[in-house]
């Protein structure tokens, strides 16, 4: 086979800083200086565009970017129809926008819970899309344990972090609220994954065919169809 036809790895998707930063970036700048639909669609519009450049990166994300993208669509969608007035909920259109977002919260969580105890949890079908593992190490129990244990932390730290916003919410004025909550929500996160890769590292370290998490990280990727 040519250079263009060997499958190479791909690197990890994670996005860059801009991808992760400008939407909030953008929602809190077009708020305070135009309205909130404008914060919306500026929001939406830098969110569904780093979507698409993760799948350009090679992360194999399957059905997540058209769910991903449907769902940011109809999240703009309802808030703009009731800051319109077209649909009324009896509450600010600010309200609905992170409305939905605290009970996506709250769903995702509930959901990662089931797959749990179906069996299945969600991380031990996840990472092996985004890295590559050995086919012994998937299958190991120990891995299923660990996965297991790992997502059991990703459905509290999701049910956690919307009780947290909803809280805020209700006791703060927005500004303040969009702040505290983007801030928190990113230095929370950030601890919780190093915490989450720190533990599933050090759990799978004594099995032959786990290779480190510095060699998963730096040297492994989904391999290009």
């Amino acid at each position: 086979m040519t250079d263009i036809e060997t499958p190479r790895p791909r690197p990890l998707g994670g996005g860059s800083n801009m991808d992760q930063f400008m939407p909030v970036l953008l929602f809190f700048v077009l708020f305070n200086t135009v309205n909130i639909i404008a914060a919306v669609l500026g929001a939406t519009a830098w969110s569904i565009k780093a979507a698409i450049g993760r799948r350009r990166r090679g992360l194999d994300i399957g059905w997540w970017l058209p769910g991903i993208t449907v769902y940011l669509i109809a999240r703009a969608g309802v808030t703009i129809l009731v800051e319109r007035e077209i649909v009324d909920f009896g509450i600010s259109s600010e309200a609905v926008y992170f409305g939905i977002g605290f009970f996506t919260k709250f769903l995702v969580g509930v959901v990662l819970a089931v797959t749990i105890l179906a069996g299945r949890p969600f991380l031990a079908w996840a990472i092996p899309k985004a890295v590559h593992l050995a086919d012994e190490l998937i299958e190991d129990p120990r891995y299923r344990s660990t996965m297991a244990r790992a997502t059991w932390g990703i459905v509290a730290y999701e049910i956690l972090s919307a009780i947290w916003d909803v809280w805020l919410f209700n006791n703060s004025g927005f500004n303040f609220f969009f702040l505290a909550r983007s801030a928190t929500n990113f230095v929370v996160s950030f601890i919780a994954i190093t915490i989450g890769l720190m533990y599933i590292d050090r759990r799978l370290e004594p099995l032959d065919s786990y290779p480190g998490l510095t060699h998963v990280l730096e040297s492994s990727g989904r391999l290009g169809k």
